[in-house]
């Protein structure tokens, strides 16, 4: 067994690597928005107005590959009433790289690239 009597840390190595840790969230974040865009449908569905009490065409009509946001450090969520079940079952129709496990696909594409993108 090794013991390290006396080691010490500089002070700053804390605040500083979680300075590093959040600025590289942070890009990745961004990053994953930016070319999520290319890769998530662009929602053509209807939905149902409840105070009207019929289907009416869905009010955010194109906007869901927009839609993303950062929720928290690492959790990117999309606002999109019918993200979810689009996520899982959209055809891809509506463009070449469009489709269901837009988040899936888009690592397998990009992932190298904001990999690289973190160590500027």
């Amino acid at each position: 067994m090794i013991e390290f009597n006396g080691l010490q840390m500089n002070p700053d190595f804390t605040v500083k690597s979680e300075n590093q840790f959040r600025q590289a969230q942070n890009y990745v974040d961004k990053e994953v928005i930016r070319r999520l865009e290319d890769y998530t449908p662009i929602s053509m569905d209807k939905g149902y107005n409840r105070r009207l009490k019929k289907v009416i065409p869905f009010t955010g009509k194109g906007k869901m590959s927009k839609s993303h946001k950062v929720e928290s450090p690492g959790v990117i969520i999309n606002t999109e009433p019918t993200a979810r079940k689009e996520y899982y079952t959209n055809k891809g129709s509506s463009g070449k790289n469009r489709g269901k496990f837009w988040l899936e696909r888009m690592k397998a594409d990009h992932k190298e690239d904001i990999l690289k993108g973190i160590k500027k």
